[in-house]
């Protein structure tokens, strides 16, 4: 974290600190006419700290047709009631309506929910949506990154324009100061521990800012999110390369994913430990795609083992399976197709509007969401399916459930999501509590 800078002509820093934080707590009087505190110092707090609030976005288009998702938005509702709010983006007024008549209709709670009319193009909250940075007086502040589709095209299209205006029509609504970065950047390509180290991705950062260097980016993350260390990591998972890239072994194709986001493979659960996935020797000799993965995770797992937390400590890395490589096929009207299916294929490949492509789902044990009492997770095993994905998901699992003590593992089925490339975290952007504020979650905001 930043030091604040500057100090009161009548109080050394720390006593001003002191101060400062007892007024935004609530306690104390109100600081005395004239006085200088330091300058308000902003950071972006660990998801494993409180929240006020979840933001989601209700869908536009199913990218699986029949597979829809909203379901699994139902679900969370029903998961986050009594635990935290939930602030819902509809396109205007009469989806909001009809938003809310479902809910009635269906039974679902929601007395912790607000609908917002903010216009969308699609779910991902996580990488368009508003990124809260917390103050050390206990304000809001949302830095507004730069939106071009995850590279699929540019920040002038008609498309990165909706989405990239997401954040600050959020900020109006909360009546937020929005802090204004050139540099692109999506909120799951970025892991905070909460005290200052933040994990990125160079594949992915460099991807979407080539004229930047990692210096240069660590410096603007300084700047925005408050950290004082970024762990840089090489690349991500094979299956959530970017589409463009062309097929991977065996002709698949991935689906509109993000070119490698740290979300889907390396997680804090606290400030001292990692969670990263795990792909075995076995798995490497049996499955092309999950080799590819392979060699990535032990790279990463090489420059995380080597790392240090804010203090110059080693973390403590638990390895967490990864799911079966996972395959669908999809076809025209399919939401995913006819958003691949023109693109400019690198691998020199194309697909035709009448052809049937197999392509891998973005499936993750580390795509959870974190929250008040909770971990929303995810799972695989259906009947028919492999014993062994059974096993995985009851280990992984397991495994969230002794990295969050004190927490509900709730597993679901977030198939509809992976198939769009990505998964409960990319849908979901946690809104922290103010420092001094009530717990939140037991009614609605007004």
């Amino acid at each position: 974290m930043r030091r604040p800078g500057g100090n009161s002509s009548a109080l050394n820093p720390a006593g001003a600190l002191l101060l400062t934080a007892i007024w935004a707590c609530g306690g104390g009087p109100a600081p005395p006419p004239g006085a200088d505190f330091a300058a308000e110092s902003f950071v972006f707090p660990a998801e494993f700290e409180p929240h006020r609030a979840l933001w989601m976005a209700w869908p536009t288009y199913e990218n699986k047709r029949g597979l829809p998702t909203e379901p699994l938005l139902i679900e969370i509702i029903r998961a986050t009631e009594g635990r935290v709010a939930i602030e819902l983006l509809a396109q205007d007024d009469g989806e909001a309506a009809a938003i809310r008549e479902r809910f009635r209709r269906e039974g679902v709670p929601d007395g912790h929910v607000t609908v917002h009319a903010v216009p969308h193009g699609d779910i991902w909250m996580r990488d368009m949506g508003p990124i809260f940075v917390r103050g050390n007086r206990g304000g809001l502040r949302i830095v507004d990154f730069g939106f071009n589709m995850w590279g699929y095209e540019s920040p002038d299209s008609p498309n990165s324009r909706l989405e990239e205006a997401v954040d600050r029509q959020v900020a109006e609504l909360l009546g937020l100061e929005v802090e204004k970065s050139t540099l692109i950047s999506e909120g799951g390509s970025r892991e905070f521990n909460g005290r200052g180290v933040m994990i990125a991705v160079e594949a992915v950062e460099l991807q979407r800012n080539p004229g930047w260097t990692l210096e240069a980016m660590d410096e603007e993350f300084r700047r925005t999110l408050g950290v004082s260390k970024v762990i840089w990591l090489a690349e991500g998972m094979a299956e959530d390369e970017l589409t463009f890239r062309g097929r991977l072994p065996g002709g698949v194709y991935t689906v509109i994913t993000t070119g490698g986001h740290v979300d889907e493979f390396a997680r804090f659960a606290d400030p001292e430990t990692i969670l990263l996935a795990e792909i075995t020797e076995e798995e490497r000799r049996t499955d092309p795609i999950a080799a590819i993965s392979h060699e990535r995770l032990e790279e990463s797992f090489r420059r995380l083992s080597a790392a240090t937390d804010q203090d110059g400590s080693p973390f403590r890395i638990v390895r967490v399976p990864a799911p079966d490589s996972l395959f669908d096929t999809m076809r025209a009207g399919d939401g995913v197709f006819d958003y691949i299916q023109p693109l400019e294929y690198e691998d020199g490949s194309s697909i035709a509007p009448d052809d049937e492509i197999k392509v891998v789902a973005a499936a993750s044990y580390l795509n959870f969401q974190v929250t008040n009492g909770l971990v929303l997770a995810q799972k695989y095993w259906k009947p028919g399916m492999p014993e062994s994905l059974r096993e995985k998901d009851e280990r992984a699992l397991a495994i969230l459930g002794e990295v969050f003590p004190g927490r509900e593992v709730l597993p679901l089925d977030a198939m509809a999501v992976n198939l769009g490339g990505g998964g409960i975290h990319c849908v979901l952007q946690q809104e922290p509590e103010r420092v001094g504020a009530p717990a939140s979650g037991r009614h609605r905001r007004p």
